[in-house]
């Protein structure tokens, strides 16, 4: 039976015994150095294909099989590209793609939730802004700690929730402290606090009401 298997060589089978045939009987009991310098595969899948073997790279070829790989680089320089690793790349290529595509989609539904979300407090006459919390002491030219946080520029009470104008809708007396240097941000980034978004969605859900 024909396998439909992609090939790493274009040469036929037939070709293949050919050169094996003429390798066994030419390559005679000692190594030529001049081969031996010049010797050089395509690459592993199509090494694997010509001497019908698992290639275990240059250091575990017989001098045979240098010869043989010297006389197939000659008779195909130019061989198909390697299709288990070619197969491995368009993998991976559709999995980046996939992911890109999430993310995509994560960040407008995002966008799209905080809208909603922003237009219901605006609504309620409560206006809000993207503060980042400077606070931290970990704030270099590469790393930066602290949260993206809802910054209420007027005050809110909704049942018991009760915050004044000018803090964070994460703020509480307890953690006033780390919420001091609360600075604007003017890159369209969205709160990563999680605190201060289930505040944030809870209180729409009740101003919707």
């Amino acid at each position: 039976m024909i396998s439909n298997r992609p090939r790493a060589t274009g040469l036929t089978p037939a070709e293949l015994d050919a050169l094996r045939t003429h390798a066994a009987r030419e390559a005679g009991p000692f190594a030529d150095p001049g081969v031996l310098r010049r010797l050089r595969v395509h690459d592993g899948e199509w090494a694997t294909e010509i001497l019908a073997r698992p290639y275990g790279g240059p250091h575990a070829l017989s001098w045979p099989e240098v010869y043989l790989l010297h006389l197939a680089v000659q008779a195909e320089p130019t061989p198909p590209p390697p299709p288990r690793a070619a197969a491995a790349r368009a993998a991976r290529e559709l999995e980046e793609t996939a992911a890109r595509r999430a993310a995509a989609e994560e960040a407008a539904r995002q966008e799209e939730e905080w809208r909603e979300l922003v237009a219901a407090f605006h609504a309620a006459g409560v206006r809000v802004e993207v503060r980042h919390n400077y606070t931290s002491h970990r704030h270099a030219e590469f790393y930066t700690q602290g949260a993206d946080h809802v910054y209420l520029l007027d005050p809110l009470q909704v049942g018991r929730l009760r915050r004044d104008a000018r803090v964070a809708l994460c703020h509480t007396l307890s953690n006033a402290r780390n919420l001091e240097y609360l600075e604007p941000t003017s890159d369209g980034r969205l709160p990563s606090c999680r605190t201060c978004l289930r505040h944030m969605r809870s209180t729409a859900r009740r101003l919707a009401v």
